[in-house]
C-alpha cells in the first residue's frame, strides 16, 4: 500500500503540522520573542531556556495558517539543544526552502523567525554569556557590525572569504519618533535586512538594543553642545562612546577575537594605528579617531583598500541585493534630515539680535542653534556684500556676522586629547571637519594639555565644538574636539 503524499504540502510541513516540537511553549523561558504577518494574520511566540550558551529548552505557540505552525515548530526543533550562535543562523529563506513552500509562502515563516530573532535580541541585550563557559576564544571569531547596506555587507563578505569567521550584529539604536520608523536606520525593515543578508553570507545574526545608551550619550550630547553654540559630531561621538567599545564586548561574549565595520579606514599592523582609506574620497578615519587606540586594535575594516565603485561592483558580482541601494547622508536619529526642527523642539526659544563686527544690529534670530560658523545662507539679513556667520555668543545670544575673509581661521585650540601615538609631530596634516581636506599645520602643546595649531592657509567654517584629526604620513596621530579658533 502506499503512503499518502500530499499534493499541497511537503512531507516535513506535515510532520511538523501533525506532530509540532515544543508545542505550547515553555512554563518560565529566559527570554521570548513574538512576531506576526499581517498579510495572514499569523502569530508566533518563540520561548528559550538558555544555559551557559546553549539553547536547553525551546517551545512555540503559533496561531494562523498551517505553514506558521509548521514553521515555528522546524524552527523550535532546529535550535534545541544547539549554541545560541547556531540558533542566529536561522532564517527564513532555508526554512522556506526545506518545508516545500512558495515564495507567496514567506511571510508566515518568517513570522516564526522574526520571533525567534526577538528572544535572541532579549538575551544579547543582557549581560550574559552567549557561548559556553570555559570554551576555547576563537582568534578567526569576528562580529561585523550590519547596517543592511552595501558597505557592512561587503565587509562580512571579505571577512568570510578571507578565512575568518564572521558574525553579523545590528543595533538598534534611539530614532526620533517625530519621523516615524519608515526611513530610520535601524527601522524593523533596516534591522530585518541587515539580518537577511547576514544570513543569505551563512552567518549568525544578533540584534543589540542600545537605544537607551546612544541617547544617553550621543543625542543628549548632541543637543547639549548646541545649547552651548558648538557644532558637534555625532558620528564621531557614536563611534568613541557606543559602537565600537559595544562591538568588542559583544565580541568578547561570543568568544570572538575581533570586531569589524564596513568603514573606509585602515589599521597599519604590526603597530595597530589607524590610518586613512586607500580612497580618499572615501576615507572615514575621521570618524574613528576619537575611539580608544587599544579598542581600535581588535579592529578590522576590510573596506580599507577598496573604493565605494569597487564595493559596489563586489557586491553585484556576488549577488548582494544591496549592491545598488543609495547612501545615507542625513543624521541617523533624525531620519528626516532637519536637524533644526529636531533642536527647536528640545530647546527652548532664545531670540537675539544678528550684528556686524561693529555691533551694528541687521536683524534677529530665533535661537543660535540654527547657525553655525562658516554659514552664509539662510541668515534672514540683507546686506551690500555676502555675510558669513563669523561667532556666536550664548551669553548675549548674539550671532555676529562679517565678510568671507573674516571667517577665515589661521589657529585652533584642541583639547580633550585622544593621542594615538606616543610623540606628536612638529608639522602634521590637519583635518577639521568630516568633509573638505586637510591642511598643514604647526603643532604646539601648551601647559594646560592642549594642541595649538597654527595652520598652514587659512581654513573657513571651523567651529568650536568640530572635531580635529592630526595625521602623519596618513596615520592618524592625534584627535580632539576644538575649543577656540582665531
Amino acid at each position: 500500500m502506499s503512503t499518502y503524499r500530499s499534493p499541497y504540502y511537503s512531507d516535513l510541513l506535515l510532520e511538523n503540522f501533525a506532530h509540532p516540537v515544543g508545542a505550547g511553549g515553555l512554563t518560565a523561558p529566559d527570554v521570548s520573542g513574538e512576531a506576526g504577518s499581517r498579510r495572514c494574520g499569523d502569530l508566533v511566540r518563540i520561548d528559550l531556556e538558555v544555559r551557559n550558551g546553549l539553547v536547553t529548552g525551546a517551545g512555540f505557540r503559533a496561531y494562523g495558517c498551517p505553514a506558521a505552525i509548521a514553521g515555528a515548530s522546524e524552527i523550535v526543533r532546529r535550535i534545541q539543544g544547539r549554541t545560541v550562535l547556531e540558533a542566529a543562523r536561522v532564517g527564513w529563506a532555508a526554512l522556506l526552502a526545506d518545508l516545500e513552500l512558495g515564495p507567496e509562502r514567506r511571510s508566515c515563516v518568517e513570522a516564526g523567525v522574526d520571533a525567534l530573532h526577538q528572544a535572541l535580541q532579549s538575551l544579547a541585550s543582557q549581560d550574559v554569556p552567549l557561548t559556553p563557559e570555559g570554551g576555547a576564544r576563537d582568534p578567526r571569531g569576528v562580529v561585523v557590525g550590519m547596517s543592511g547596506g552595501v558597505d557592512s555587507a561587503v565587509a562580512a563578505l571579505r571577512l568570510r572569504e578571507s578565512g575568518l569567521h564572521p558574525i553579523g550584529v545590528t543595533f538598534r539604536l534611539w530614532s526620533d519618533p517625530a519621523c516615524g520608523l519608515d526611513n530610520a536606520c535601524c527601522s524593523p525593515e533596516a534591522v530585518r535586512d541587515a539580518r537577511d543578508l547576514a544570513h543569505s553570507l551563512g552567518l549568525a545574526h544578533f540584534v543589540v538594543d542600545l537605544s537607551q545608551k546612544f541617547y544617553d550619550e550621543v543625542v543628549e550630547y548632541f543637543v547639549a553642545e548646541y545649547a552651548q553654540a558648538r557644532t558637534p559630531n555625532p558620528c564621531a561621538r557614536c563611534n568613541a562612546a557606543v559602537r565600537i567599545e559595544e562591538l568588542l564586548e559583544l565580541a568578547d561574549r561570543l568568544g570572538a577575537e575581533w570586531g569589524a565595520t564596513g568603514h573606509y579606514a585602515r589599521i597599519v599592523q604590526p603597530e595597530g594605528t589607524l590610518a586613512r582609506g586607500e580612497d580618499p574620497d572615501k576615507d572615514q578615519s575621521y570618524v574613528l579617531a576619537l575611539v580608544d587606540p587599544g579598542l581600535l586594535r581588535r579592529m578590522l575594516f576590510p573596506l580599507g583598500d577598496m573604493t565605494k565603485p569597487a564595493v559596489r561592483e563586489l557586491a553585484r558580482e556576488r549577488g548582494l541585493a544591496v549592491h545598488d541601494r543609495p547612501e545615507s547622508q542625513e543624521i541617523c536619529f533624525v531620519p528626516d534630515d532637519d536637524y533644526r526642527r529636531f533642536l527647536r523642539e528640545r530647546l527652548p526659544e532664545t531670540p537675539g539680535p544678528i550684528v556686524d563686527r561693529e555691533g551694528h544690529r541687521l536683524g534677529s534670530h530665533g535661537g543660535l542653534y540654527g547657525f553655525t560658523i562658516g554659514q552664509r545662507r539662510g541668515l534672514g539679513i540683507s546686506a551690500s556684500q555676502p555675510q558669513y556667520v563669523l561667532e556666536l555668543r550664548p551669553e548675549q545670544q548674539t550671532v555676529v556676522v562679517g565678510p568671507g575673509e573674516a571667517a577665515d581661521v589661521h589657529r585652533v585650540v584642541v583639547g580633550d586629547l585622544v593621542l594615538h601615538q606616543k610623540s606628536l609631530p612638529a608639522q602634521a596634516e590637519v583635518q577639521l571637519r568630516s568633509s573638505g581636506g586637510p591642511t598643514r599645520a604647526e603643532v604646539e602643546a601648551d601647559p594646560a594639555g592642549r594642541l595649538i595649531l597654527q595652520l598652514a592657509r587659512p581654513v573657513r567654517g571651523v567651529a568650536p565644538g568640530q572635531v580635529a584629526v592630526l595625521y602623519s604620513r596618513q596615520r592618524v596621530a592625534a584627535a580632539g574636539t576644538i575649543i577656540s579658533t582665531g
